[in-house]
């Protein structure tokens, strides 16, 4: 899964809302991911809290038209977290509990050092505060 970047909440609320500060990086690192044969992966926490956040902020009809835009499009790769990963998820939780991260970043850390995979598409600094974690689009671009 080397061509492949977990996705992030805010990655995707990003792409989608026009109005958020990140949306055109976003679009531009879609773009160019996509032109290399990348793809995504979605977890199905990350699903769950973008879904939540899309109703809350922009509406109930964008987050069912974009929940179905990620259900079926090929570009993203489909993986639950299960009941490991939501123990290790929890046991990750704990042991940074002087870090910010949200369940669902600690969620993600434990499905990147599952996938081997080391990069994230988002805008939270979070993700690099953690080892062996590279966030796609750099924070500085």
């Amino acid at each position: 899964m080397s061509s492949s970047v977990l996705a992030d909440t805010g990655a995707i609320y990003a792409f989608v809302v026009r109005s958020d500060r990140h949306h055109a990086q976003a679009r531009r690192f879609v773009r160019r991911w996509l032109a290399r044969s990348g793809s995504f992966i979605l977890s199905d926490a990350v699903f769950a809290e973008t879904m939540t956040l899309l109703k809350a902020r922009v509406g109930g009809a964008i987050a069912v038209r974009v929940g179905r835009e990620l259900r079926g499009n090929p570009a993203y790769t489909w993986i639950a977290l299960g009941p490991d990963g939501e123990a290790e998820t929890w046991n990750v939780f704990q042991r940074y509990e002087d870090k910010e991260w949200s369940f669902t970043d600690c969620a993600l850390f434990v499905l990147a050092r599952k996938l081997g995979v080391h990069a994230v598409f988002g805008f939270d600094r979070h993700f690099a505060q953690m080892p062996e974690i590279t966030l796609l689009p750099a924070l500085s671009q």
